[in-house]
């Protein structure tokens, strides 16, 4: 075979295989990339438990339990109690509307250090006036009568309710355990508000008057305010 038809076929050759590869680039690049695997969703809640909790969505009107009982536990805090509601029902945790109780452990950093530059003490004088607040609550409900009064209002990720806690501190004389709490200079206003059951003021009027329970504790340097350099 003569050499310029060598070259010509080889030519031709090199020519095939470019577009044979250029074909199999371009068919390649064509084809729908793989779909990529979906994230399988963990489940949070048992289908049963759902339902259970979709059942204890907030109350339009409160209901009130007269004959509660304080449960001692050690996740107990002034703000944040274990009662049984009566003989027949269960226990659960409820926590205070409008106050924000002092820390009895740092369990919640955060929260403690928020606490201590408001009170103007150090985080270590809120651990240890919390735990005189848990010590104080303790003692307050397991001598005296109270009532809870509850919406079913849940905390946000918690197996927790809001509620008020009306102690009978003397006979006929009922209060609100978050004044009492506000007055021992245990507490801050703070947190999650409510109307009040069966009370004719306003959410403004109550947090108001918490503010005035809160000055008066600052001032006569109750509870938390005695080490304050506020």
């Amino acid at each position: 075979m003569p050499f310029r038809d060598t070259l010509l076929n080889l030519a031709i050759t090199c020519v095939l295989v470019l577009i044979i590869v250029l074909v199999a680039v371009l068919l390649k690049e064509s084809r729908p990339a793989p779909l990529q695997a979906l994230p399988v969703a963990v489940a949070q809640v048992p289908p049963g438990q759902a339902a259970q909790e979709a059942s204890r969505a907030p109350l339009q009107k409160f209901k009130i339990y007269p004959k509660a009982k304080l449960v001692e536990s050690r996740a107990n805090e002034a703000d944040t109690l274990r009662v049984k509601l009566s003989d027949t029902e269960e226990e659960h945790i409820f926590v205070l509307y409008y106050v924000d109780a002092l820390d009895a452990s740092l369990t919640h950093p955060q929260r403690v250090q928020e606490q201590a530059r408001y009170f103007g003490v150090s985080s270590q004088r809120v651990i240890e006036e919390g735990q005189r607040a848990t010590q104080y609550v303790t003692q307050l409900l397991k001598k005296q009568p109270f009532t809870v009064m509850t919406r079913w209002e849940e905390v946000p990720g918690l197996s927790r309710y809001y509620a008020f806690i009306l102690v009978e501190v003397s006979p006929g004389r009922p209060v609100y355990l978050a004044d009492l709490l506000v007055q021992q200079g245990y507490a801050r206003v703070a947190g999650v508000t409510s109307g009040l059951p069966a009370d004719s003021r306003s959410i403004n009027d109550y947090a108001l008057e918490l503010q005035n329970l809160r000055r008066q504790a600052q001032q006569s340097k109750a509870g938390i305010w005695a080490a304050s350099k506020l």
